[in-house]
């Protein structure tokens, strides 16, 4: 198990009308991951409304902020269960044989940088 403790700071300036955000900063609820705890500071009192994403609980929040400076912080303590299998057991699969389930996860993401990782193992 690993513990992962991380904060995110997020800083804005709205200039004439109010604004509409949506942030995908908050840990994941998953079956291999466990929030331990979370705190959210935003610095305009706005009421965000957040959303889990029921099949990855992956989440989102929504607010609408008003002029001025908008200061979002994320703070998150989280327990990741990762899964281990043997070197030896993992073998290559052609492309046309991957199952369809798995293709969204070869592409580039925040979590993977796919591109960069394909220059760092050549």
């Amino acid at each position: 198990m690993i513990r992962l403790k991380f904060s995110i700071d997020l800083k804005y300036e709205i200039a004439d009308y109010a604004s509409d955000f949506i942030f995908n900063i908050h840990a994941a609820h998953t079956r291999c991951q466990t929030v331990v705890s979370e705190a959210l500071h935003l610095s305009q009192p706005v009421v965000p409304v957040i959303y889990t994403d029921p099949t990855y609980g992956t989440r989102y929040m929504r607010l609408k902020a008003e002029p001025g400076e908008l200061a979002v912080r994320y703070d998150a303590t989280v327990d990741i269960a990762h899964h281990s299998e043997s070197p030896a057991r993992i073998v290559e699969v052609p492309i046309a044989q991957l199952p369809p389930a798995v293709l969204p996860y070869i592409f580039p993401s925040r979590y993977c940088q796919s591109d960069r990782l394909h220059r760092f193992a050549t």
